[in-house]
């Protein structure tokens, strides 16, 4: 999620794609000319009126289709349990101005195409017209926003779209005469969507360990002729996987001659993974293991916690090699820490062990849960030598006394604090994953 400036970095991006847009063309017989983003009102017009494009935000309205996505962020008490995002939708007005006959008609139709040709703030883009300018003469210039970053609308869930608006002569008639701004031609567009969301300050719930009475959950009915879902062999009611795990491939008509392999793509982390499979234990359904860093040196630093994209490949001698349908599949991390036993209510420093290893664009999202406090971390190191996992430091407050789970949270995605116990097996949390405070 996007951060409190989300607002002013779609502006910013927006009216740095127009101006690299028209410098990309022959505008030499217009001459001179800016691209703005001010009040139509503060603009000079009549006869000292300069060649300008003006980027003006003249509406907001919330987003429908992200609005009342997440639970209430408050219980009846007041406490805030967690954070939903604050959905916009930015309505803005690009008018053009001219210094002589035309001009003004002239940057608007560059302009408007484009836009035409750009109908999506790509993440690159984003990063670059929000990150901070490359050194001069060893001096590092302060971003568009001083020493505030908005580069994290980068990294939102949904990427931002534009589309043209086509205001009626009345609509523009009142937003004129509201400006109280002389009209000059010009065209509305929508930037959608802008996801604005608080960090840290939430509650967070302990893992569900089962789901109604007798721990019975919903069945589905008539797989399709594709790759159905991916499931932990460990147990289908696990939310995530982790390496070590063995998975298996459910669909229909799964077994084929020829050789096959699981795809694990992560578009975030840039990472594709092929593992061979096996049949499975019933049906169409095969299997597939998730090596880690003992089994295969190098899977530290090939996976990342994060979600994936499982799809199955198949390659015959007679034929196209061909990949089924992806299917989401959350690859958690496995922590160890230290210490696990501490005096009660008394501040303490918790050194955490990530595998697989924290890539540097998921460390502002790395979160450690100690019951259901959620922490900031204090430090984040990441060795050179990629077999040797991520170390996280988190100063912690004092504890009431008893035992209380220990949670990392690596893009949205918790450890696996449970293990199953018993005969026949049933969850209950890992001894492991908890500190205890006396």
């Amino acid at each position: 999620m996007s951060g409190a400036l989300a607002i002013a970095a779609v502006t910013a991006a927006l009216k740095d794609l127009i101006n690299d847009g028209l410098l990309d063309h022959d505008l030499s017989t217009v001459g001179n000319f800016l691209v703005t983003s001010q009040p139509p009102d503060r603009i000079t017009t009549g006869t000292t009126e300069a060649n300008q494009l003006n980027l003006f935000l003249y509406q907001i309205t919330p987003n429908l289709g992200w609005r009342n996505v997440d639970l209430p962020a408050r219980d009846q008490s007041g406490t805030r349990l967690r954070n939903p995002p604050l959905a916009l939708d930015l309505h803005f007005l690009l008018s053009a101005y001219g210094s002589e006959d035309l001009n003004a008609e002239v940057l608007l139709g560059f302009a408007m195409q484009v836009l035409h040709e750009n109908p999506v703030l790509a993440r690159e883009q984003l990063r670059i017209a929000l990150g901070p300018p490359p050194p001069l003469d060893g001096n590092l210039l302060p971003g568009p926003f001083g020493s505030l970053s908005a580069v994290d609308l980068a990294d939102q869930v949904e990427l931002i779209k534009i589309t043209p608006e086509f205001l009626s002569a009345e609509e523009l008639s009142k937003l004129w005469t509201a400006m109280q701004a002389r009209y000059r031609p010009s065209m509305s567009y929508l930037a959608t969507v802008v996801l604005i969301r608080k960090e840290g300050g939430a509650q967070v719930a302990p893992p569900v360990l089962q789901r109604g009475a007798g721990d019975k959950g919903p069945t589905a009915a008539g797989l399709p002729p594709a790759l159905a879902l991916v499931r932990n062999l460990v147990s289908p009611l696990l939310p995530a996987a982790r390496q070590g795990d063995d998975l298996a491939l459910v669909g229909n008509r799964l077994q084929r001659t020829g050789t096959l392999s699981a795809v694990f793509e992560c578009g975030r982390l840039a990472i594709r993974n092929s593992l061979p499979v096996s049949p499975g234990a019933i049906g169409d359904e095969l299997t597939v293991h998730l090596p880690t860093p003992d089994e295969v040196p190098t899977a530290m630093a090939d996976w990342g916690a994060g979600i994936y994209s499982v799809a199955l490949r198949i390659e015959t001698p007679d034929a196209p090699a061909w990949t089924t349908n992806g299917v989401p599949l959350a690859l958690a991390p496995r922590i160890t820490f230290a210490p696990d036993a501490v005096v009660a209510d008394t501040p303490f420093d918790l050194t955490v062990t990530c595998t697989p290893r924290i890539r540097t664009q998921q460390e502002p999202g790395v979160r450690l849960i100690v019951g259901t406090a959620e922490l900031l971390p204090e430090s984040i190191a990441t060795p050179g030598d990629p077999a040797d996992p991520t170390t996280i430091v988190f100063a912690v407050p004092g504890l009431a006394a008893g035992t209380h789970i220990v949670r990392l949270r690596v893009d949205g995605i918790d450890s696996l604090p449970v293990k199953l116990d018993g005969t026949p097996p049933t969850f209950g949390f890992d001894p492991d994953q908890m500190v205890t405070a006396e």
